[in-house]
C-alpha cells in the first residue's frame, strides 16, 4: 500500500507538473507569438512608407520607439529590398550572422524562429515582409526568458511538492491514504481547469495536511499565472500605445470588427482618422464601413473582408475613396492587418490621405496624353512642306489618337480681298461628301460662327443636319460633330471637323486636347504658306541677281569695246607721232633718239596693259571659242611672266554652258589665279575642269604657303575676305558649291561643284588644239 501510494503520489505529481508546465508553456508561447506577429505587422506598416521614400532616419526612430514602448522586445532590425540592414537597435553593433537566420522565402509573408542567444537566452525572432512583392523585411526579437522562468518555477515547485508528498506519503500512507485520494482528485481536476485557462477560482480544501499545502501552492501558482495573464493584457494596452505612436506619424487608424451579422463596424479610431473623415469619434464608433466607403470602392473593401473570413492573406495596400461628412470625396491609401482587439479578432486599417497626390497623378496622365498626342502630330507634320500632304498626315494621326473614324480639313484662302474655301483632305467619308459638307458648313446654324476661334461640340445632330445622314466606315451613323478652328495669332486659317458615332463620344479630355492641336496645325499652315512665299521670293532674288550679272557683263563688254576701239588706237598714234619726231630732231640727236625710243617702248607697254585690262573685263575668247580656251589662255598668259608654272587639264566630254554659268566660272578662276599670284608664293598652279554626267567640277590648286581659311573669312574688317566671299556668292547664284581647303606650307585647293541640267552637248572639235595642249 505504501509503495502504491508513493507511486501514485509520484505519478500524479509528475503528471500534474508536466501538464501544467506544458499548458503554461503553450499558452504563454502562443500569446507571445500572437503578440509578436501583431507588433511586427503594425511595425511593418509603420516603416513601409519611410523605407520606400529612403527616409532611414524615420525608420530608425520608429523601431527605437517600438523597442522602448513594447513589452519583452529584445531587438528590432529592418532589411531593405537589396537584402542589406537598413536600421537596427543593437547598441554594440549588428551581429553579422543574424541576417542568415530566419530568412523569409519569396512565398512567405511571416516567419518565426526560436533562437538561443548567449547573452540574452532564448529569443523568438518574428520576421514580417514589409510590402508584398518586395524583399524588405522587419524582424523583432521577443525574449522567452520570462516564460522559461515561469516554467522553471512551476516545475521546481511541482518537483518540490512531489518530493514532499512522497516523503509524507511514505510516513502516513496507511493512515492518510483515504484522505489523500479525494483531495488529489480535486487537485487533478483543478489542474485540468488551470490547463484550460480557468484561473479565476482558488482550490478550497479544508485542513492542515500536506494536500492542503499542495492546494495552497497550486493557488499561488494560479495567482502567478493570473498575474502573467494580466501582464499579457497590459501588453495589449501597450498595443494601443503603439497605435497612438503610429497616429503621431499623421496617419488615420481605424479598427473594424464583425458585429455578428456580417456588418463590419468601427471599434476604434484615432484623432487623425476623425480629421480625415470629418466625423467625430462618437459618430464613427459602431458605424458600418459601407456608410463611409464610396460605391466605386466597396467591392475592394468587400474583398478584404472575404479574405479575412477565408483566412487568406489580406492586401497590404489598396487605394480606395471615402465620403467625408461634408460629402466631399477623399482618396486614401489603406493598409490592412489582422489583430486581436479586446479579446476578439479584428482588422486594423491604416489610412493615408493621397487626395492631392491622386489629383496630381490624374493631371499628369492628362498632360502626358496631351503631350504624346502633340508629339505624334509633330512627327506626322515635321519635314512636310506640301500643305495637303501635311494636313492629311495630321488628320490621320489625330483620328488615331482620339479614336474616331472620320473627319476632314478645309482652309481659308485670301485672294483679291475675297475668302475662298478649299478642301485639303478627308478620311472616312467620300470626297464629294466632304466637299458638300465644307460648303454647307458655312451656313450651318448649329454653330455660333463658322470662323469662331474656340472648339465647339454639337452632340445631338438633328435630322435636318446633313452630317446626320453620313455613314461612317464601320456602318454606324454620325451622331456628334466637333468644330476645331486652326488658328494662328487670332486668325482662323482653317477648320478641322471630326465626326463621332453612337459608339464614339467626345470626352472632356478630347476637347481639351483638340484645342492645342488646332493651334499647332494653324502654325503649321502658316509656316507652309510662308515657305511657299519664301520660295517665290528666292526665285525672284535669283532672277534679279541673274539680271544684275547680265547687265554687269554687258557693261563690261561695252567698256572693253571702247578701250579697244578708242584708247588703244590713240596710244598707237602717239607711238607713230613720236617716231616721226625722232626723225626730224636736229639737236642732240643721240640723246633725243634715246628718249624717244624709251617713249616708244613705254607706249608699247601701255598698249599691252590695256589689252590685259580688256581681256580681264571681258575675254573675247569666251564669246568666240567658249569657256575652256578662254580659261587656258587666261591662266597661261597671267602666269607666264610670274615664274609660276601653269598646269591646265580638261577631263570628260566638254559641253557649252549657258552664258551666265560660263562667265561665273571664268570669274571664279580669275579671282583664284589673282590670289595665287599675290599671296601663295607657289611654284606650280594646277587647274582642271572635270565634266561628269550632269555635273561639272572645277578646281584650282597650288603648292604655295597656304592660309587660314576660317581666320580670313572671319576678319572683322573684311579685308582679304571679299574675294573669297565673292566666289561663294557667284557659285550660289548658279546653284553651285564652293569648297576652300588650305594647309600651312602645303598649298591651297579651291573646288567648285556644279550640278548641270540635261544640256545639249556642243563639240569643241574646232578647238582640239587647245584641249590637247
Amino acid at each position: 500500500m505504501i509503495i502504491i501510494t508513493i507511486i501514485l503520489i509520484v505519478v500524479m505529481g509528475l503528471l500534474t507538473m508536466g501538464a501544467i508546465s506544458t499548458i503554461v508553456q503553450q499558452a504563454m508561447t502562443q500569446q507571445l507569438e500572437e503578440q509578436g506577429l501583431t507588433y511586427s505587422r503594425m511595425a511593418a506598416d509603420n516603416v513601409a512608407n519611410p523605407l520606400l521614400d529612403g527616409n532611414i532616419l524615420n525608420v530608425q526612430r520608429t523601431i527605437e520607439n517600438l523597442l522602448q514602448t513594447g513589452s519583452g522586445i529584445s531587438y528590432v532590425y529592418v532589411i531593405d529590398n537589396d537584402g542589406k540592414v537598413a536600421a537596427h537597435t543593437f547598441s554594440g553593433g549588428f551581429p553579422s550572422n543574424l541576417t542568415n537566420i530566419n530568412v523569409l522565402e519569396p512565398s512567405q509573408v511571416t516567419s518565426t524562429m526560436l533562437l538561443n542567444v548567449q547573452s540574452q537566452g532564448l529569443i523568438r525572432d518574428v520576421g514580417v515582409r514589409i510590402l508584398e512583392g518586395l524583399n524588405a523585411e522587419i524582424h523583432i526579437g521577443f525574449s522567452h526568458n520570462s516564460i522559461m522562468q515561469w516554467i522553471y518555477n512551476v516545475r521546481k515547485l511541482m518537483l518540490s511538492l512531489t518530493l514532499y508528498g512522497v516523503l509524507l506519503g511514505s510516513v502516513a500512507a496507511l493512515v492518510l491514504s483515504t484522505l489523500i485520494t479525494k483531495p488529489l482528485k480535486k487537485l487533478a481536476a483543478h489542474a485540468l481547469r488551470l490547463g484550460k485557462g480557468d484561473l479565476e477560482e482558488d482550490i478550497l480544501i479544508r485542513g492542515k495536511d500536506e494536500i492542503v499545502e499542495l492546494a495552497h501552492c497550486l493557488n499561488r501558482m494560479r495567482k502567478d499565472l493570473f498575474s502573467g495573464m494580466q501582464k499579457l493584457r497590459q501588453s495589449e494596452e501597450s498595443n494601443r500605445t503603439l497605435l497612438e505612436a503610429i497616429s503621431a506619424a499623421g496617419e488615420g487608424i481605424a479598427v473594424f470588427q464583425d458585429n455578428g451579422s456580417h456588418k463590419y463596424v468601427m471599434k476604434f479610431v484615432n484623432e487623425q482618422y476623425e480629421n480625415l473623415t470629418g466625423y467625430t469619434k462618437d459618430e464613427l464608433l459602431e458605424m458600418e464601413v459601407n456608410k463611409i466607403v464610396r460605391t466605386e470602392s466597396r467591392e475592394q473593401v468587400e474583398e478584404v473582408w472575404n479574405r479575412y473570413h477565408q483566412g487568406l492573406k489580406l492586401p497590404k495596400q489598396i487605394e480606395i475613396s471615402i465620403n467625408r461628412k461634408d460629402g466631399s470625396k477623399l482618396y486614401v491609401e489603406a493598409s490592412y492587418c489582422n489583430i486581436t482587439y479586446e479579446g476578439n479578432q479584428a482588422i486594423i486599417c491604416i489610412n493615408r490621405d493621397i487626395t492631392e497626390k491622386k489629383k496630381t497623378s490624374l493631371e499628369i496622365i492628362r498632360k502626358n496624353r496631351e503631350l504624346a498626342a502633340l508629339n505624334e502630330l509633330s512627327k506626322a507634320i515635321s519635314g512636310q512642306m506640301n500643305l495637303k500632304e501635311m494636313l492629311n498626315e495630321a488628320l490621320y494621326t489625330i483620328l488615331q489618337v482620339i479614336g474616331k473614324q472620320a473627319g476632314w480639313i478645309f482652309v481659308y484662302n485670301e485672294r483679291e480681298n475675297e475668302t475662298e474655301i478649299e478642301l485639303m483632305c478627308h478620311i472616312g467619308i467620300e470626297q464629294e461628301e466632304a466637299s458638300a459638307q465644307t460648303m454647307q458648313f458655312q451656313e450651318c446654324g448649329h454653330f455660333s460662327r463658322s470662323n469662331s476661334s474656340s472648339v465647339q461640340l454639337h452632340s445631338s445632330l438633328g435630322t435636318a443636319c446633313p452630317i446626320k445622314q453620313l455613314n461612317l466606315p464601320d456602318g454606324t451613323k454620325a451622331l456628334n460633330h466637333v468644330y476645331v478652328p486652326l488658328t494662328y495669332k487670332g486668325r482662323v486659317l482653317g477648320v478641322l471637323n471630326i465626326i463621332g458615332s453612337d459608339t464614339e463620344f467626345f470626352t472632356k479630355e478630347d476637347l481639351n486636347l483638340l484645342n492645342p492641336i488646332g493651334m499647332q496645325l494653324g502654325v503649321a499652315i502658316e509656316n507652309a504658306e510662308l515657305w511657299v512665299e519664301l520660295n517665290k521670293k528666292e526665285m525672284l532674288r535669283k532672277q534679279l541677281l541673274n539680271k544684275v550679272i547680265t547687265a554687269q557683263e554687258e557693261e563690261r563688254k561695252r567698256i572693253s569695246r571702247e578701250l579697244h576701239d578708242e584708247s588703244s588706237q590713240s596710244i598707237a598714234a602717239l607711238g607713230v607721232g613720236l617716231k616721226t619726231a625722232i626723225e626730224i630732231m636736229s639737236i642732240d640727236k643721240k640723246y633725243a633718239l634715246t628718249i624717244l625710243e624709251e617713249l616708244k617702248n613705254n607706249t608699247s607697254m601701255i598698249l599691252k596693259e590695256l589689252h590685259h585690262i580688256i581681256y580681264d573685263l571681258r575675254p573675247s575668247l569666251i564669246d568666240d571659242l567658249g569657256l575652256l580656251p578662254a580659261i587656258r589662255w587666261y591662266v597661261e598668259s597671267r602666269l607666264g611672266f610670274t615664274g609660276i608654272e601653269p598646269h591646265v587639264s580638261f577631263i570628260g566630254n566638254p559641253i557649252r554652258l549657258p552664258d551666265e554659268i560660263e562667265i561665273t566660272i571664268f570669274r571664279i578662276v580669275q579671282e583664284s589665279i589673282t590670289n595665287a599670284i599675290k599671296y601663295s608664293h607657289a611654284e606650280n598652279v594646277y587647274l582642271g575642269l572635270e565634266f561628269e554626267h550632269n555635273a561639272l567640277v572645277v578646281y584650282i590648286e597650288d603648292d604655295g604657303v597656304g592660309f587660314s581659311v576660317e581666320g580670313t573669312l572671319n576678319q572683322n574688317d573684311g579685308k582679304g575676305s571679299f574675294g573669297l566671299l565673292g566666289m561663294r556668292e557667284r557659285a550660289e547664284l548658279i546653284g553651285g558649291e564652293i569648297n576652300i581647303q588650305s594647309v600651312a606650307n602645303m598649298g591651297t585647293r579651291i573646288s567648285l561643284k556644279l550640278n548641270l541640267p540635261d544640256l545639249e552637248e556642243e563639240s569643241y572639235e574646232e578647238n582640239q588644239n587647245l584641249l590637247g595642249r
